[in-house]
């Protein structure tokens, strides 16, 4: 049976001020009325019931996806005692899930991308699953709409024969975030994908690869898996966590494993890394600005401004910048700097500013 495991540790730090420790990216309506969080389930729901549907994330953020999500079992969301990146994450959900079923096929996936075309998406999991069932890792690959640098690439190889519904291909080789010539020339040659960081896979299947690729990790799940199902559980996944390097699944498993197929996503997909993603969601005003809640702009072009209804940001003469205001802090930096509000974060943390965080 098919089992959805939901990676939802992140901070999503690019997203401060608005998303804080306790209230992250995931569980916040960046674009639309749901939180992302709410959505990435609500695209999977028809597949998946709730109860083989599991959250991995952190134990301070438990709390606020079981109130978010009721309906899923409160064992199902399962906190981590402190980030160990993704390699971490699916090995334990993998070990939890096979022990609840030997059988199981895993549908992993982040809990912050954004998925407008959902009935696709199911579409492209459906064949996943049938390939992952023979025993290859899957993988999701997004055609690049430009050269970004800020994603790895997926260089496919031969397509595979006699996978129906959605194209699949192998895997040559990942390839992490190019300079902008690589990213340029990659995209011109049209055998590359933007790696998505959604998967499908046996669990019995990636334990072994773990086995063959990442033993540590593989021998600390094995640790843990007599402990899971009582009250041992906790103080077993803290112990072995300790040990364990930070580590991505891509590096630990993906790019060294050797049946590794990719599915050609025909859905449109955006991983919302940062504020200025909101200006593909969200319809420009006259000058090009970016608006959320109550604003008034004059001769201003090109910013992002959010807020709610109770607080009037005003700005003049100003251009590409982003002003995202809350109750404690506002943020103002340019656009072309987006990404560096992590910094800025890390920055408050170094400085013992744990309020605004």
């Amino acid at each position: 049976m098919l089992h959805a495991v939901l990676m939802v540790g992140g901070a999503g730090t690019r997203f401060w001020p608005l998303s804080r420790k306790t209230t992250p990216k995931y569980l916040l309506p960046i674009v639309g009325e749901k939180s992302m969080l709410e959505q990435t389930v609500d695209r999977i729901a028809p597949m998946v019931p709730p109860e083989r549907l599991f959250c991995v994330t952190s134990r301070t953020q438990a709390p606020g996806i079981r109130r978010a999500l009721p309906w899923v079992p409160k064992a199902n969301v399962i906190g981590e005692p402190m980030g160990r990146d993704s390699a971490a994450c699916v090995a334990l959900a993998a070990v939890i899930v096979h022990r609840l079923d030997p059988d199981a096929v895993m549908l992993c996936m982040p809990g912050d991308n954004l998925v407008s075309q959902a009935a696709k998406f199911r579409k492209a999991v459906r064949t996943a699953v049938r390939v992952a069932q023979k025993g290859s890792l899957v993988t999701f690959g997004i055609k690049p709409g430009a050269p970004e640098t800020r994603f790895g690439y997926i260089h496919r190889g031969r397509r595979l024969a006699g996978a129906t519904g959605s194209k699949v291909f192998r895997v040559q080789r990942f390839t992490e975030k190019p300079d902008p010539k690589t990213a340029k020339r990659m995209v011109r040659s049209g055998q590359y994908y933007w790696n998505s960081g959604n998967f499908v896979w046996r669990a019995d299947v990636i334990l072994a690869e773990f086995a063959r690729h990442a033993p540590y990790l593989r021998d600390a799940m094995e640790r843990i898996r007599p402990a899971l199902g009582t009250r041992r559980a906790t103080s077993a996944i803290r112990r072995e966590y300790e040990k364990l390097p930070k580590i991505s699944i891509d590096y630990a498993v993906m790019e060294k494993a050797t049946d590794v197929a990719v599915v050609e996503a025909e859905f449109d997909w955006d991983d919302v890394g940062s504020w200025t993603a909101l200006e593909r969601h969200y319809a420009p005003d006259a000058a090009g600005n970016t608006v959320i809640g109550k604003t008034l702009m004059l001769d201003t072009d090109g910013c992002i401004v959010v807020t709610d209804d109770h607080h009037l940001v005003a700005a003049s003469g100003v251009k590409d910048v982003i002003v995202v205001h809350t109750r404690d802090a506002t943020l103002v930096c340019p656009k072309d700097r987006a990404n560096e509000v992590k910094t800025l974060v890390e920055t408050l943390d170094r400085l013992g500013l744990d309020k605004y965080l």
